[in-house]
């Protein structure tokens, strides 16, 4: 039996070595189609399964199911919108998200962000 390592991969991605067998074939690939999302883009924020699992849970306390059934109509109306919009590319920029990555200024620290004016 073959030792799985997880690492880090160059984008950013969980990258298991010694899983050769899964993801290809035709048994592991349909039960990937199926599986949850990692992430899910709610109004643009990027939550995490029990994140959002959280999110449901005090949308359902505070605003009961009248509430629930509306965060739920429009973070429909929000991803049908986003996956619309993005599937459209070539229209002044409406395409900023790819694979689940956003595109365009890449910000990775304090030293990449504008220089505040001097003057005052």
């Amino acid at each position: 039996m073959p030792r799985r390592t997880t690492r880090i991969g160059p984008d950013g991605s969980v990258v298991k070595d010694g899983d050769e067998g899964d993801g290809s074939g035709s048994g592991g690939g349909g039960r990937r189609r199926w599986a949850l999302p990692r992430k899910v883009d709610t109004f643009g924020f990027h939550l995490e399964l029990k994140h959002f699992a959280i999110v449901l849970l005090l949308i359902s306390m505070t605003m009961g199911t009248m509430g629930l059934g509306l965060f739920a109509s429009f973070l429909a109306i929000y991803t049908y919108h986003q996956r619309q919009s993005s599937s459209s590319g070539g229209g002044g920029g409406s395409s900023r998200w790819k694979d689940g990555k956003a595109l365009g200024a890449n910000i990775k620290g304090v030293g990449d962000l504008p220089k505040a004016p001097k003057g005052g």
